[in-house]
C-alpha cells in the first residue's frame, strides 16, 4: 500500500489582529512600513515577461493562464495589458454572440443582473476598445512584478517579540495560491469599498469598484446614518465603522510614502513616477477592473465608461504612445451631460460630433457647428 503523505515547512510568527481597528495607532503605523517593505520588495521586476499566474512543478516555475483571486481564468499568459484587455473585450463579444442572438425582445436581464440591450452592450463595447490606447500606462509604470494575491492581515506572519515592541518585523507571508505577475495594487486591508459601512448620499451606487478604494474623508451628519439593529435591540453604532473607512484614507497616504522609502532603500529606486504609483494608478485601476469585470461590469460603470470616453475627447488625449498620465475625479456624475447634445432617437446613441470650449458666457463645451 502506498500511504500519501505532505511535506510541510514550519514558519516560525503569528498573526497579528483581524482588523486595523483593534490596533492601536503606532500599531497601525507600524503596520503599515511593514507592509509597504513587503511590498516593495516585491515590486523589484522579475526576469518573465508576461502577464500571468505562476505555475509550478518539478521544481519548475512558468507563467500560466491568468487566474483571479476566486480561480475564474482570464486566459493567457499575455504579452502586455492591452492583449490582456482586447482578450476580454473578445471573450465578452463571444459570449454574446453564443447567447443573445435568439432574444425575443431588445433587452437581456435576469434576476442576478443588470438589464442591458444590445444597443447599450455594442456602445460600451466600443467605447472600452477605443479606451484602450490612451491607457497603456506611461513606461516608467510598466515594469512587471511578483504580485500576492491576498496581501492581509490573515496571510502575514509577525516574529513574536517584535509584535510587543511595536517594531513590527515580518517572518512570513503565506498562501501564495494564485501568485501573480502584474502591476501592483494596494493591500487588502487598506481598501474600502462605496458602501463600507454604508452609502453615503449623493454617491453613484451603479458603480461599485472593488480594486480602487473609495476615499471617505468626512462622516456627514449622523441624523441621516441608516438605523439598523444587530442581535439585541440596541441600534448599531456606526461611529467605529465610519472612523476607520476615514482612517484607511489616511494610512494609504502613509503606505505610498513608506512604500516610496522602501523603495529606494531595497532597490535604490528614487524614479519619481514609482514613488507615486499608488496615487497615479486609480484610474487605469478602474478601467482594469471594468474591462476584466465582464458585460455586467460594464453596464454597472457605464457612466464612467461614456464619460471618461467624452472627457479624453474633449481634452484631445494623445494616442498609444502618449507619456500622460490620466487622472480624474473618483466618481463621476453625469458632470459631462449638459455640454453633450444628444441626437439619438428612440434609443439609438449619440452622434459623434466635435466639441470646443466657449470663449463667452456661460463658458461651456458647445459643438463646433453651434459656437458663435
Amino acid at each position: 500500500m502506498v500511504w500519501p503523505y505532505v511535506l510541510m515547512e514550519l514558519i516560525p510568527g503569528r498573526t497579528l489582529a483581524n482588523s486595523l481597528n483593534k490596533l492601536s495607532r503606532e500599531q497601525r503605523l507600524s503596520y503599515i512600513k511593514s507592509i509597504a517593505r513587503l511590498q516593495a520588495s516585491l515590486s523589484k521586476p522579475l526576469l518573465f515577461d508576461r502577464i500571468g499566474s505562476i505555475e509550478g512543478g518539478d521544481g519548475q516555475h512558468v507563467v500560466g493562464p491568468l487566474m483571479t483571486l476566486t480561480q475564474e481564468c482570464l486566459g493567457g499568459p499575455y504579452k502586455s495589458m492591452e492583449d490582456l484587455w482586447r482578450a476580454q473585450l473578445e471573450q465578452q463579444f463571444l459570449h454574446v454572440l453564443s447567447e443573445w442572438c435568439s432574444l425575443e425582445k431588445d433587452l437581456f436581464q435576469s434576476v442576478s443582473e443588470p438589464e442591458c440591450t444590445p444597443q447599450m452592450f455594442a456602445e460600451l463595447f466600443q467605447l472600452l476598445s477605443s479606451l484602450i490606447p490612451h491607457f497603456q500606462p506611461p513606461k516608467s509604470y510598466l515594469p512587471l512584478v511578483l504580485h500576492h494575491p491576498d496581501i492581509a492581515f490573515r496571510n502575514i506572519l509577525f516574529d513574536e517579540s517584535s509584535i510587543s515592541t511595536g517594531d513590527l518585523k515580518i517572518t512570513g507571508l503565506i498562501d501564495w495560491g494564485g501568485a501573480q505577475i502584474l502591476p501592483a495594487k494596494y493591500p487588502d486591508d487598506l481598501r474600502t469599498i462605496g458602501e463600507d459601512p454604508f452609502e453615503k448620499p449623493g454617491w453613484d451606487y451603479n458603480e461599485d469598484w472593488y480594486t480602487v478604494p473609495c476615499d471617505g474623508t468626512s462622516t456627514g451628519f449622523s441624523s441621516q446614518w441608516p438605523i439598523a439593529y444587530g442581535l439585541g435591540p440596541e441600534p448599531i453604532d456606526y461611529r467605529p465603522s465610519v472612523r476607520g473607512v476615514i482612517n484607511k484614507f489616511y494610512l494609504r497616504a502613509y503606505f505610498s510614502v513608506c512604500y516610496a522609502e522602501q523603495l529606494r532603500t531595497l532597490h535604490g529606486d528614487a524614479d519619481l513616477a514609482r514613488a507615486t504609483l499608488f496615487r497615479d494608478a486609480t484610474y487605469y485601476m478602474k478601467f482594469n477592473e471594468v474591462v476584466c469585470g465582464g458585460w455586467q461590469n460594464w453596464v454597472r460603470h457605464r457612466t464612467w465608461i461614456r464619460e471618461t470616453y467624452w472627457r479624453l475627447r474633449m481634452v484631445g488625449h494623445g494616442g498609444k504612445e502618449s507619456e500622460e498620465l490620466i487622472i480624474g475625479p473618483n466618481m463621476y456624475l453625469g458632470s459631462v451631460e449638459e455640454p453633450l447634445r444628444d441626437l439619438g432617437i428612440f434609443g439609438e446613441y449619440p452622434v459623434a460630433v466635435e466639441y470646443e470650449h466657449s470663449t463667452e458666457p456661460p463658458y461651456k463645451y458647445v459643438p463646433k457647428m453651434y459656437h458663435k
